[in-house]
């Protein structure tokens, strides 16, 4: 959906026209969902998340001014509930299922048997890793490369500078690095 085609939708859910807001909602559900899941990985809050970031942003509405992408406008909504849900539950531990996507390798069918375990073992390895990241270092990896999104957008989310982000990644990396450092070649 282009800009003007999105601007005309949220003027429209403005007016109160329920078609409109169906509309908008049906366009977005499953990216909220999706980012949401990443970082609650949990199926259930991650539709509530889901839920709660819409209200509120439906209920914010008029707030929007368009100087970001409403994608980004949303996302930004849907990772500030997602904070929120996670800081009432304290417990990381939750999170260990996120990443799998990101650093999943995927092997040709006709590989080894030894070789798929391997792969597995440092996949989980590489979860494990980015799971015990703190939040700061946490959400810029999976917005980043779960996501995709690029700098300037996580910046917006976050609330923070593109050079914070870039510098949170880097950070992100190098403890990645010395933590993985030695587990990888052991398998």
């Amino acid at each position: 959906m282009n800009d003007s085609t999105t601007y005309l939708l949220v003027q429209h859910c403005l007016d109160g026209d329920e078609a409109a807001i169906e509309t908008l909602v049906h366009t977005y559900q499953n990216l909220v969902y999706r980012l949401a899941y990443s970082i609650l990985d949990d199926a259930v809050e991650a539709d509530e998340a889901a839920q709660d970031a819409f209200v509120s942003a439906l209920g914010a509405l008029r707030s929007y001014r368009g100087e970001a992408a409403f994608k980004t406008w949303l996302y930004t909504i849907t990772v500030n509930v997602c904070r929120g849900r996670l800081r009432k539950r304290r417990a990381k531990e939750r999170l260990q299922h996120v990443m799998q996507a990101v650093f999943q390798v995927t092997q040709p069918a006709a590989e080894h048997p030894e070789a798929a375990v391997v792969s597995h073992e440092i996949d989980k390895a590489v979860r494990k890793a980015v799971h015990a990241l703190d939040e700061k270092l946490q959400l810029p990896i999976i917005l980043r490369y779960e996501h995709e999104l690029p700098i300037a957008e996580i910046a917006q989310m976050l609330q923070v500078s593109q050079r914070t982000v870039h510098t949170r990644l880097r950070a992100a990396h190098d403890q990645l690095r010395r933590t993985l450092n030695g587990q990888v070649d052991r398998l």
